[in-house]
């Protein structure tokens, strides 16, 4: 006989995961069909109802089971009679568990299988025949038809359960026949296994379709269990853009306090059993989180700001619609430090800009609670000059006893506001000599050492809003010069001319040094030019001299005559080979009237006319040939 359907599941509504679960129930032995004949017991398993009310009530294609108010319900001796679809139900007011089918078949071999298979369990299938019956190793498995195993045991191990396991099998054994003593071959009937989803895939949803900066973001991870396993534990994780948010755990939420711009992203989750048997994952879903105000911008009240103007920088930025109530703090910066704290003001003003004012702004906007902060980009505000720096001038430069002097305090102003009233005032060693007037001079009428000082003037506008000071300027008496940058010079001129004499002195001590060198090896070659015997001249030796004398004398005056007036020396330079040939050369020179002569050694007067008569007997004498002009 065929029976159409092995396993037969009652899909009812499946409630949200968390909702109060629903009976489940169970065979044991965990089988379905069965044969007649066979023992069965059917369980009812779930939360127990008040206290006082435990009657469970049992129905068979929706029809209540008389006499049977036990959480268990025995099949003894099953009979066609007692097919159908079962279901229980705890108490009176509880919701009735998901029906499963119990098919009786009087058939000699049906394949038998776990009713309610889901996914992950362990599935077995078994070719199950009346024992008197059975054969050992002689089942064959069948899918659509097709051989799954060949000849075995009567149980088929699949493994963890798929939904991709579902389809028609069947199974074939030999069964013996005592009668005749022999065994013959049979098949089932063809069983449409269907393995169930343990739970669905599951799905992204977010607690808003729009969310803000700032909001509370919920992403719920939704799934719904099989109602055959409502009890069964899941656990969740979560991800965005491929990346884990958080891990898994018995949470299908995960939640953001105070979303912010980056928490916008692709999001996933993935739901798994506890040992991860069983691991779905979600599809994509985009969440882009939406801005609760724009980025600030600074914002300046004037083009050009100028010293002694009122400044307002203000933090500009927009709430978006449906949010415009928002209440936002502002806070404003210079060069990184805080100038304005927090407050509701999106302005930040300064009274009476100055210099020191100008630098690099920026400002920052957030929530009351500080969970959204957005700052701006720098913006570099550049306080302008009124007027610029006051610089004493004194006429004359120089200042002696008497002497009419005047003090200017100068300053220029900006070309924009050329037309601003200025205030001078004048100050010597720190004490005020002329109060604040438009007057930029002051004047001494006759000048005195008790005027004498260090001066400053002050320039004041705007009821005083800028002021300015100049440097010290030094006055006395006696041409002494305010400016330290006056001495400098002094100073230079007075330093070159000291090094210039010192100077000028190494460079006599030098050359007198070399004069004294220079004479010590003349005295030692006119020594070595004496001639070796009297009369003769060492003409191998080359003999300098100085002071020579190319005056030509007249003829007649000797030059022995020219000596006659304090022992005047004259000198040249004589080189000669032989002696002979200088001997000729003196004596032709002395025909010629062209020779001067040369005493290097003067003794005494008489002594000195003698030698220089006797010239070319005398070794203390050297001849030189000198040629006429």
């Amino acid at each position: 006989m065929s029976v159409p359907l092995a396993v037969i599941l009652l899909l009812l509504p499946m409630g949200n995961v968390g909702a109060a679960a629903r009976p489940v129930l169970s065979f044991s032995p965990n089988w379905a069909p069965i044969l007649t004949g066979d023992n069965v017991t059917l369980t009812c398993n779930g939360a127990r109802p008040a206290q006082g009310n435990e009657r469970y009530t049992w129905y068979r294609d929706s029809n209540p089971i008389p006499g049977v108010e036990q959480q268990n319900y025995t099949i003894q001796g099953a009979q066609l009679g007692q097919s159908g679809r079962y279901q229980c139900q705890i108490g009176e007011r509880s919701e009735r568990s998901a029906a499963l089918q119990l098919t009786v078949s009087e058939d000699k071999v049906i394949l038998q299988a776990p009713p309610g298979a889901h996914e992950g369990e362990e599935l077995t299938l078994r070719c199950y025949t009346r024992p008197e019956h059975k054969t050992t190793n002689t089942t064959v498995f069948y899918r659509n038809n097709s051989i799954i195993r060949p000849l075995g045991s009567d149980s088929l191990v699949l493994g963890g359960a798929q939904t991709n396991m579902s389809g028609p099998y069947s199974c074939q054994t030999k069964l013996h026949d005592k009668s005749q003593g022999v065994s013959n071959p049979y098949t089932s009937a063809e069983e449409h296994l269907s393995v169930t989803e343990l739970f669905s895939s599951p799905q992204i949803k977010v607690s808003s379709d729009q969310v803000r900066e700032g909001d509370h973001m919920t992403i719920t991870c939704d799934t719904e269990l099989s109602p055959h396993r409502e009890t069964t534990e899941l656990q969740f994780a979560f991800y965005r853009n491929g990346h884990n948010v958080q891990g898994f755990s018995l949470s299908n939420q995960y939640g953001v306090p105070s979303a912010q711009l980056e928490d916008s992203g692709n999001y996933t989750c993935e739901v798994q059993t506890p040992t991860g048997s069983v691991r779905k994952r979600s599809r994509e879903e985009h969440i882009q989180i939406q801005e609760l105000f724009s980025t600030p911008q600074i914002r300046v009240s004037a083009y050009q700001v100028t010293e002694g103007d009122h400044m307002t920088i203000t933090c500009d930025t927009k709430l978006r619609p449906h949010r415009e109530t928002t209440e936002l703090q502002f806070a404003f910066y210079r060069n990184g430090h805080n100038v304005q704290g927090f407050n509701s003001s999106k302005q930040y003003g300064v009274p009476s800009a100055q210099l020191e004012d100008s630098g690099n702004y920026t400002c920052e906007v957030q929530t009351p609670t500080g969970s959204i902060k957005k700052n701006s980009n720098v913006t570099h505000i550049r306080i302008q000059e009124l007027f610029s720096a006051p610089q004493i001038k004194v006429s004359p430069d120089q200042m002696t006893e008497g002497d009419h002097m005047t003090i200017t305090c100068d300053t220029k102003l900006s070309p924009h506001r050329e037309t601003t009233e200025l205030q001078f005032a004048f100050y010597r060693n720190e004490t005020k000599v002329q109060e604040f007037s438009r007057f930029y001079e002051y004047k001494i009428l006759s000048f005195a050492l008790n005027y004498s000082g260090n001066y400053t003037c002050e320039v004041q506008a705007l009821n005083g809003r800028v002021r300015k000071r100049s440097g010290v300027f030094r006055i006395y008496q006696n041409h002494e010069h305010n400016n330290d940058k006056d001495t400098i010079p002094l100073m230079l001129i007075i330093g070159g001319a000291v090094a210039l004499v010192v100077l000028l002195s190494l460079l006599i001590v030098a050359l007198c040094i070399l004069k004294s060198k220079h004479k010590q090896h003349r005295t030692q070659s006119s020594r070595r030019a004496t001639l070796s015997e009297p009369g003769e001249t060492n003409l191998e030796e080359e003999v300098c001299y100085i002071s020579i004398n190319f005056n030509r004398q007249p003829k007649g005056h000797s030059a022995a005559q020219n000596n006659d007036d304090g022992n005047n020396v004259i000198y040249a330079a004589v080189r000669g080979n032989d002696t002979g040939n200088a001997q000729a050369g003196y004596k032709q020179a002395q025909r010629e009237n062209s020779v001067v002569y040369a005493a290097l050694k003067t003794p005494e007067r008489n002594k000195n006319n003698r030698e220089r008569r006797n010239i070319p007997q005398d070794e203390n004498c050297v001849y030189a040939l000198v040629k006429k002009r």
